[in-house]
C-alpha cells in the first residue's frame, strides 16, 4: 500500500472508527442540569483525550494494515478465487 491517498483514507477512517468507539467511555451526565440543559448531557467528556487516543490507534492500525497489504499476509484476490 505505497499509494499515499489509500494511507489517508485508511487512517482517517479508522480514525473516525476509534473516537465514535471511545465516545461513551467514562461518560457521566450532570446530576442536577442547568436550566434549558438536557439532563443526559455529560459532564466532562474529555474529548481531547479521546482525540488523542484515536490518534494514536488510528496511527498503530495504519501501519498494521500497511504491513499486512505490503507483506501480502493476506489477499483478498486469492480469496475470492477460492469461491
Amino acid at each position: 500500500m505505497n499509494d499515499w491517498v489509500s494511507i489517508i483514507v485508511v487512517y482517517l477512517l479508522l480514525w473516525w472508527w476509534f473516537f465514535l468507539m471511545a465516545l461513551p467511555i467514562g461518560v457521566r451526565a450532570v446530576e442536577e442540569p442547568e436550566e434549558g440543559h438536557a439532563a443526559s448531557a455529560p459532564r466532562r467528556p474529555h474529548l481531547w483525550k479521546k482525540a488523542l487516543g484515536a490518534t494514536i490507534a488510528a496511527l498503530l492500525g495504519t501501519i498494521l494494515v500497511n504491513y499486512v497489504i505490503s507483506a501480502n499476509l493476506f489477499s483478498f484476490r486469492e480469496a475470492i478465487k477460492g469461491w
